[in-house]
């Protein structure tokens, strides 16, 4: 990777980051707010409860692309990033200007996602 775009890659993960904590404070807050009022009925408590599961959801997937991201900016610093810890090639940038957390390379990202889907 040319180290020269490192730090446009530094800065839109940092953005992300930034992004991603203000949508996990924001779901967390809400959720806080949500349980706190009780429900008028059971049908009200029902859709309080689907709200709360669907925000909860929303917020694992925000924490796990927070990892993600904290795990890249890791790399930045111990000189690693942009490398497939599988096969240990370059991951092309044109991946990464689309996913800048990314771990792996397409093709180990498909073997690793055949792998561990479920049979059916």
């Amino acid at each position: 990777m040319d180290t020269n775009k490192i730090p446009f890659f530094q800065a839109k993960l940092e953005e992300i980051r930034s992004g991603l904590v203000g949508d996990v404070e924001k779901i967390l807050k809400s959720t806080q707010e949500d349980m706190s009022e009780p429900a008028a009925d059971i049908t009200d408590g029902a859709a309080q409860a689907y709200t709360l599961q669907l925000m909860l959801e929303l917020g694992e997937q925000d924490s796990e692309k927070l990892k993600q991201v904290d795990s890249a900016l890791k790399k930045i610093k111990t000189g690693h990033y942009g490398t497939c810890p599988q096969c240990e090639n370059s991951i092309p940038e044109k991946r990464l200007e689309v996913v800048p957390y990314a771990e792996y390379c397409v093709d180990c990202l498909s073997e690793i996602e055949k792998e561990t889907a479920p049979e059916g």
